[in-house]
């Protein structure tokens, strides 16, 4: 069986710049398709080398490689109108593509995000992923997939999507796959951190081949992503009441002025999370959660993003001799804990602040 498939994940509560990885290597590695399995409980963000953003909640964020085909896999969770307006938002990225959507993902409905707002008071973005997740578990009669609502789609989305099962494409190509994650491994609903401050799936690379309908005989690599200071959401929320996240196994909650004051930036690097807009809470990296999510997920490889926290010098490094002595500690600690080569360092924002250990071979 060939060996084809590349799966990128979250190894900590999500935020770890996936997007970034996943944009520089599918232009790197030229990827044939790309498959996702997201819901728009999440964002992904690349930044190209001209500061200029992309962010997407269901669009594979390989579609800036313009030789790659586009599919949305059956564990999607869809939400129409954004999907829509990815689809207009990006259209001189996507060009003639077109986007196969598996029949069998799910549509996201006002009354799904009506229902966590009155239900859910766990750390969550109240976009309706699980409620409409659950309606499908149940296999309500009222249900819709996507293949049941593609006639509501606008004439333009119904001319760039395609409903087919994904997993023939997949399987049947002899070339590249990149599987692209959402959020991360300490957000996995049986996996993740103090339940039931999680998502409502899984979210390890053993799921994500499922959703994708691909064998893990068939994974090259696996790509975990990381950062030397874990996130979890803002504990305020859109609903106008403050509800508690979470905590990080016992680590200790810090604030962005510490980390500021720690790596000697000259810039404010408080954050905000995609979706809600909110501050992201921030942690002391925590090494025994960082072993178990490599125990689960098996990676073969880590991407350790936001290098600068550790040491302001390595901001928009592309060179490893150049690299901070602390950064280079750092590495070594995370290789040592983990036993997975670290081969990827995000240095900045940008796609080309980026330090690829893999050229060497």
């Amino acid at each position: 069986m060939i060996k084809n498939v590349t799966v990128v994940l979250d190894g900590q509560a999500g935020s770890c710049g996936k997007g970034k990885v996943c944009g520089y290597i599918a232009q790197r590695d030229n990827f044939a398709i790309s498959t996702n399995n997201w819901s728009s409980n999440a964002g992904h963000t690349y930044v190209d080398n001209s500061g200029n953003k992309i962010i997407v909640s269901h669009l594979p964020m390989a579609m800036i490689n313009k030789n790659t085909r586009l599919c949305i896999n059956a564990g999607a969770i869809i939400t129409p109108e954004i999907l829509e307006s990815e689809l207009v938002k990006y259209k001189d990225i996507i060009g003639e593509r077109k986007l196969y959507i598996h029949p069998r993902a799910m549509i996201i409905k006002e009354k799904h995000r009506e229902e966590e707002r009155a239900k859910i008071r766990s750390g969550s973005t109240f976009k309706g992923c699980g409620a409409a997740l659950s309606e499908k578990i149940m296999r309500l009669p009222e249900i819709e997939l996507v293949k049941d609502y593609y006639i509501n789609f606008s004439d333009y989305t119904k001319s760039k999507i395609e409903i087919t099962d994904t997993s023939i494409i997949l399987n049947e190509t002899q070339n590249n796959i990149l599987v692209e994650g959402a959020q991360g491994a300490d957000l996995d609903i049986n996996y993740g951190l103090d339940y039931p401050n999680v998502t409502s799936r899984q979210c390890n690379s053993s799921q994500l081949l499922a959703d994708a309908g691909l064998s893990p005989f068939k994974v090259k690599d696996i790509i975990m992503v990381i950062r030397p200071y874990p996130i979890r959401i803002s504990n305020k929320t859109n609903l106008g009441v403050d509800i508690y996240s979470g905590d990080y196994a016992g680590s200790k909650e810090i604030t962005w002025e510490d980390i500021k004051k720690r790596c000697n930036s000259d810039i404010d690097l408080e954050e905000y999370t995609t979706v809600t807009k909110k501050t992201r809470r921030v942690f002391e990296m925590n090494w025994d959660r960082l072993k178990y999510n490599v125990m689960i997920n098996s990676p073969t490889q880590i991407a350790l993003n936001f290098a600068q926290y550790i040491d302001w010098e390595a901001y928009r490094c592309t060179d490893y001799s150049k690299l901070p002595s602390k950064v280079k500690e750092f590495i070594n600690k995370v290789e040592n804990v983990t036993n997975v080569p670290v081969t990827i360092i995000g240095t900045g924002e940008r796609n080309c602040d980026i330090i690829d250990l893999r050229c060497k071979n």
